[in-house]
């Protein structure tokens, strides 16, 4: 595996977004240099100060997105990325990426010709099963993404059964990012 490589990290408004500095760390110590995008739903379950800390750096955010730099962030983003997580990846964010909508970051750095995207999805499992769910994932795989998870499991509400649609673990994520970087195939 070569060392080094660049992961552009868009956290999504799930609550399962308090585990991404843990991720995004141990992508650092990896030695791969980690960007991460915010998404506005993201920092309902997360502070935009602890992303940035477990990046190292500069959060992007809907603010940022259009700063007096002149330079056009969402492309230069995913030029920028070998590739790019999304995790936890709602419903919402998979079905914006497969009709096409860009007008948040996240959704526009994928738009804007990402060379390798890498979904970690998380939600309820009734919207896992969802038809409309289902085919969004499959409109994703189609172009070249790929995926990992949801797994099997307790849900953040104590309501819900225990259901598919569960962030996968830490570790599974990793694994997932190593084959993604490992794959020519895209």
């Amino acid at each position: 595996m070569e060392d080094g490589r660049k992961i552009l990290v868009g956290v999504t408004g799930g609550i399962a977004a308090y585990k991404m500095p843990g991720v995004i760390r141990r992508l650092r110590e990896a030695d791969h240099e980690v960007r991460t995008i915010g998404t506005a739903a993201a920092f309902r379950f997360i502070p935009e100060e602890t992303l940035a800390i477990a990046a190292g750096g500069h959060v992007h955010t809907e603010e940022t997105w259009w700063e007096h730099s002149g330079r056009v962030e969402h492309v230069s983003l995913a030029r920028w990325a070998d590739l790019v997580l999304v995790a936890p990846a709602t419903a919402d964010a998979m079905a914006r990426a497969a009709i096409g909508l860009g007008d948040d970051l996240l959704s526009a750095t994928v738009l804007a010709g990402a060379k390798k995207v890498l979904w970690a999805p998380a939600m309820n499992p009734e919207m896992w099963r969802n038809p409309v769910t289902r085919r969004n994932v499959e409109t994703l795989k189609s172009w070249g993404h790929s995926f990992v998870g949801p797994a099997e499991g307790a849900m953040a509400s104590a309501e819900e059964e225990p259901g598919v649609g569960r962030l996968v673990e830490e570790a599974e994520i990793l694994a997932a990012v190593e084959r993604a970087l490992l794959d020519d195939g895209r």
